[in-house]
């Protein structure tokens, strides 16, 4: 009788270990694209249930618990992940080499391009700015402190206007971006994505850059 082949099972479970922690992490990222819409709909965590968020996630309630411990640790994740990603377009928008125009566009239209691609996490992040919500509050904070850090470069360089007090200008202008995109988000129909681009750079240039 020949000898039985050895078989690494060693190696297949590598193989297999790597795919199932492709799966979990797919399965974890649908879990939070729903609870962004769901949070979005209650307008936060209060009203937005386990089972509903599992459900638009297309998996079993049950499977909900193997990723998270309960919804307010999900919506930590949901703000957490949706911070990041926006903080990281507006840095990169201000390493663009160009003319003040060219910058204000594409800061412009890295965030419409965001409202348009994530507009339930959209609106649970950055549109209900007056939240008592920390984590809410937190990430307008975070926008406001680097468009201040912005501002203030822009005075010493000469190229905004020096009246203006950053920390002031900077809250009006990221309240006036975020209360239009939510508003377009509700009514796409009655603007097209360059009007809004076109309007919230022309507030820009002449509320910030304009002569004093």
């Amino acid at each position: 009788m020949k000898p039985l082949k050895s078989v690494n099972f060693g190696k297949r479970d590598k193989v297999a270990k790597p795919l199932r922690e492709q799966a979990r992490a797919k399965t974890r990222a649908k879990l939070v694209t729903a609870g962004a819409t769901e949070f979005a709909l209650h307008g936060g965590v209060q009203g937005a249930r386990v089972t509903d968020i599992a459900k638009r996630a297309g998996v079993a309630a049950g499977t909900f618990y193997t990723h998270f411990e309960d919804k307010e640790v999900l919506f930590v994740e949901v703000m957490e992940n949706g911070t990041a990603t926006v903080l990281a377009g507006l840095k990169a928008t201000q390493g663009i080499k160009g003319d003040q125009a060219t910058r204000d566009r594409a800061a412009m239209e890295g965030v419409v391009g965001f409202a348009e691609a994530y507009g339930a996490l959209f609106r649970i992040m950055l549109s209900r700015g007056s939240s008592d919500n920390p984590m809410q509050q937190s990430v307008m904070e975070a926008i406001v402190k680097l468009r201040k850090i912005e501002l203030k470069a822009g005075q010493e360089a000469g190229m905004f206007r020096q009246d203006l007090n950053p920390e002031l200008a900077a809250r009006t202008e990221v309240g006036a971006v975020f209360h239009l995109l939510d508003w377009w988000i509700a009514h796409p129909k009655k603007a097209s994505r360059e009007e809004i681009i076109s309007t919230l750079m022309t507030i820009r240039r002449f509320g910030v850059e304009g002569k004093e």
